[in-house]
Formats: C-alpha cells, sequence, structure tokens
C-alpha cells in the first residue's frame, strides 16, 4: 500500500499545477479578450503563424477544455486512489472510478493530439509523420487509460466471483 499512498501525493500534485496553469491560462486569454496590454508572463504569439486572430483563441479554448477534462480524469483516479489506500477492493466506486478515468483519459489524450496536429498543419505548415517527445507522452497516456480500464474490468470480474463464492459458502 505504499505505493498506493506515493500514487496519491502524485496525483495531488499534478492536479494542483495543472489547475494553477489552467487557470493561468484562463486569465491570460481573457486578458487578451478584452484587449488588454499585458507582459506580465511574457507571451508572445506572432500573428502571421495563425490566419485570424479568432482562430487562436478557438485553439486555445478547445486546449483548455481537453486539460479540464484530463484533471477530471485524474480527480477520478485520485478518489479510485483513495479506496485502494483503504484495501477496498471490490468496491463499485473503485471499479467505476478507474474505468471512467481511463476513458477520460485516452479521450483527452487523442483530442490533444488531434488539436496539436492540426494546429501543425495548418498554422505552422508542417506535418509531422514521425514519433515525437509529444506523440510519445500522448500514447503513453492513452496505454495508461487503456490499462486503467483493464484493471477495473478485472477487479469488476474478481468481485462477481467472490460474490459467487461467498452465496456458495
Amino acid at each position: 500500500m505504499n505505493s498506493a499512498k506515493t500514487l496519491y501525493a502524485i496525483l495531488n500534485v499534478i492536479i494542483f499545477l495543472l489547475l494553477i496553469g489552467i487557470g493561468l491560462g484562463i486569465f491570460v486569454l481573457a486578458m487578451v479578450l478584452f484587449g488588454i496590454e499585458q507582459d506580465l508572463i511574457g507571451l508572445k504569439h506572432d500573428a502571421l503563424v495563425f490566419k485570424t486572430e479568432r482562430m487562436l483563441y478557438i485553439f486555445t479554448f478547445l486546449e483548455l477544455l481537453v486539460y479540464a477534462v484530463f484533471v477530471d480524469a485524474l480527480w477520478k483516479l485520485r478518489k479510485a486512489t483513495k479506496l485502494l489506500l483503504k484495501n477496498d477492493f471490490y468496491n463499485i466506486e473503485l471499479i467505476s472510478g478507474m474505468f471512467n478515468s481511463g476513458k477520460l483519459m485516452i479521450l483527452s489524450s487523442v483530442a490533444l493530439w488531434f488539436i496539436d496536429e492540426i494546429g501543425n498543419m495548418f498554422y505552422k505548415r508542417q506535418v509531422i509523420l514521425g514519433l515525437s517527445e509529444k506523440t510519445l507522452v500522448y500514447l503513453l497516456i492513452i496505454a495508461m487509460g487503456l490499462f486503467l480500464m483493464l484493471m477495473s474490468t478485472v477487479l469488476r470480474d474478481t468481485k462477481a466471483i467472490k460474490e459467487e463464492n461467498d452465496l456458495t459458502v
């Protein structure tokens, strides 16, 4: 159970950092939308990279939305890890939390991968067909999501076997 405690602590830190990042992103996006000049974080974007300024806002909003979905996936995993700390392996909340967290991880990773590739094609005018560092991270998150879904299925099956075994005794 020591590794579950470590996972719980790491998830808390990651969620906290992501929420700070999303908050800063919303703050900067709101400042830009209201036309307030800012040099607070040194954000500079080349207007020629984006065809319209509106598309910059749309891509920023979509990425913030995907990050929020990823934070929700981590939050569900955090709740499932809390149940693991209690040695409650046959809890339906644990099983559904792991499954939903896996689905949201896959959804957010595929969506962000798609948004990045569309942005590269249309705005940077380049198509990257190899395995970049970002692509490997997206694939890793997809693999983690599939693993969580697999583990939830295993726990669901063991719960059913345990219930059947308890009835026969």
